[in-house]
Formats: C-alpha cells, sequence, structure tokens
C-alpha cells in the first residue's frame, strides 16, 4: 500500500487531469456557439456588404411559423412584375409601419392582396407595387432578440446573453491550447499495447486480449515495424 503522501498525490494528479479535459471540452463547446453565431452574422452581413439585400428584424408572430419575432429576414429589391401570390415581399404601411407579409391575390388595378400566415383574414387595406420595399429571400433565425430586448426595455435576457457571451469568449482559447488538450498533454497509446496489457513507461497491467492471442498479436506488430522500417529506409535512399 502507498503512504498517505502517495496516495494524496495520486488524486491531487487525477482531479488536475479531469479539471484539464472538463476546460477543453467547455472550450470545445464554446469555440463551436461562437463559430455558429459569426455564421449566422455573416448571411445577414455579407448580402447586405456585396449584393445591396437589406436586413429587416422581425417584430410579430404574423408570419410564423416561417418567421418569429426576433428573427431577421432578409430582403432584395425587385422589379414589380416580378411579384405575384405566395411572394412574401416587405411593405410600408403608413399607420404600422414596414410589414412583412405574403402577397394572396393581384387585384385588377394592379395592388397586391396581402395576409400573415399566421393570420386568419387578409390584411385589410391592399398594397400599392410603389410601397413594396422587397422580397424575403433568407431568413436567419434567433440573432435579433437582443434588439427586441432592447428596444422592449427587459435588462435581464440581455444581460444574461451577455454574460453566457463573455464567458463563451473566455472558454473559447481552452480549445486550441495544448495545456489542456487530454490528449497531447500525455504519450499516445497504441491500441495494440492496450490489448496487450502495456501502458506508457512499460508498466504491465492485466492485458484486453487472451493469453492465447498475445503471441498472433506480438507478430502482426513485428511484421508492421518491419514494414515501416523499410518504407523508411526507401525513403531516405530516395531523398540521399
Amino acid at each position: 500500500m502507498g503512504n498517505t503522501d502517495q496516495l494524496t498525490a495520486a488524486g491531487g494528479a487525477a482531479a488536475h487531469a479531469r479539471h484539464r479535459v472538463a476546460l477543453y471540452a467547455a472550450g470545445t463547446v464554446s469555440m463551436l456557439v461562437l463559430s455558429m453565431t459569426a455564421s449566422l452574422g455573416l448571411w445577414i452581413g455579407l448580402p447586405w456588404a456585396l449584393l445591396g439585400w437589406s436586413p429587416t428584424l422581425i417584430v410579430s408572430g404574423s408570419m410564423a411559423p416561417l418567421v418569429s419575432p426576433g428573427d431577421v429576414v432578409v430582403v432584395r429589391p425587385v422589379p414589380t412584375d416580378e411579384l405575384g401570390i405566395d411572394t412574401v415581399v416587405l411593405y410600408d404601411r403608413p399607420e404600422t409601419g414596414r410589414v412583412l407579409h405574403r402577397i394572396v391575390a393581384v387585384l385588377p388595378d394592379g395592388t397586391f392582396r396581402t395576409q400573415g400566415d399566421a393570420n386568419d383574414v387578409p390584411d385589410s387595406a391592399p398594397v400599392r407595387p410603389v410601397d413594396v420595399r422587397g422580397v424575403a429571400v433568407l431568413a436567419v433565425p434567433w440573432v435579433g432578440h437582443p434588439s427586441l430586448w432592447l428596444r422592449d426595455g427587459e435588462p435581464l435576457p440581455l444581460t444574461a446573453t451577455g454574460t453566457v457571451l463573455l464567458l463563451l469568449v473566455g472558454l473559447a482559447p481552452r480549445a486550441v491550447d495544448p495545456a489542456f488538450d487530454p490528449w497531447g498533454a500525455t504519450q499516445r497509446v497504441n491500441p495494440a499495447e492496450v490489448l496487450l496489457g502495456r501502458t506508457p513507461g512499460d508498466r504491465r497491467t492485466d492485458g484486453l486480449l487472451p493469453a492465447e492471442l498475445h503471441d498472433l498479436v506480438h507478430a502482426r506488430l513485428a511484421r508492421q515495424s518491419a514494414a515501416v522500417s523499410d518504407r523508411t529506409t526507401h525513403l531516405l535512399e530516395g531523398l540521399s
């Protein structure tokens, strides 16, 4: 049996290893979440910067389930002759501001009857072609929620989101830091050595293979080692 100091040291090393693995996993998850968030932002920023398409924040549920409050829809301008039934358009409404609804009918005078997908009845007033700002071509979910919280004066979810974002930014570097890499920080082990009951440092443990299969695995390892040695020799001869 080991003395108290040895047991304490072993327990501390195991706890340190678990802590390193936990930080590495948290950093990896943080990196993935930040990458997804940045990707969503690019879907808005690139069409806006390169194509001149306009993002608009969805603030009502009238087009659910197509889009929901907090989503951002990217709209591109189109000629009037491209507007028709089932086209989702963004248009100006003097009494309510800009509205994103679907065209359900083209009226004889050239105006459009619109309706929200979640509404039971069409909009009361027709939409003039001159009031249409464009058609919806892309919906990016969730990214507009902070703007809604700020508009509606909801500091709690806004503060919580900012705190989580700072935490993710702080943890993300752990995913690329070798000090926290549980595989890079220790010696790599050949799976065959594990089957034979060998661990780094030539310490023997109980193998996973029956004793009668050890010779077979030994022979296979010897052949693999010889083949690698031959390829290395030929490569060095070719380079010399």
